[in-house]
């Protein structure tokens, strides 16, 4: 009888309590960029030609969602209407990190549903990397980071 006993204790201990008996590592954060840029604009093509190719290859990038938004230089951030299903969900926080700045190419960097990090122009391929291992591993980002902007392209908040 002592034996049934122990282990049906024992059988409830682990049911109750298996987050303090199988401790797992924090989970890997959810990453997508949403690079905006267009047709009009000779960095944006270039990027899209020579350093997104090279992004497309790596790991680090595999591992993440990516939304190219089309926009003229001329404009900020488009409307809903014009933009992919996946960022219309963040068109709001788009609008208040960029400030209302015109300009291409644009980019944010989401990170668990909130603006990490949001920048103008390009960065090569092997810098994009570089920040998502630094996203990946929650430290050593290798930039500077603006979560806000001003319409003159200042950064008003970083985070």
């Amino acid at each position: 009888m002592r034996l049934i006993v122990a282990a049906a204790l024992a059988a409830c201990a682990l049911v109750a309590t298996p987050a303090l008996s199988q401790k797992s590592p924090a989970a890997a954060p959810s990453v997508h960029m949403i690079w905006m840029g267009g047709n009009d604009c000779p960095p944006c093509k270039a990027w899209r030609m020579t350093e997104l190719p090279k992004l497309e290859r790596s790991a680090e990038f595999k591992a993440i969602k990516f939304s190219y938004v089309e926009k003229l230089i001329a404009s900020t951030v488009p409307p809903s209407l014009f933009m992919p299903s996946e960022v219309k969900p963040y068109k709001e926080a788009l609008d208040e990190a960029s400030g209302g700045m015109i300009g291409s190419p644009q980019c944010a960097i989401v990170v668990d549903g909130k603006v990490y990090d949001y920048f103008h122009g390009t960065r090569k391929a092997d810098d994009i990397e570089k920040m998502l291992v630094a996203i990946k591993a929650r430290k050593g980002y290798p930039f500077k980071r603006c979560v806000r902007f001003d319409s003159k392209k200042k950064c008003l908040a970083t985070s």
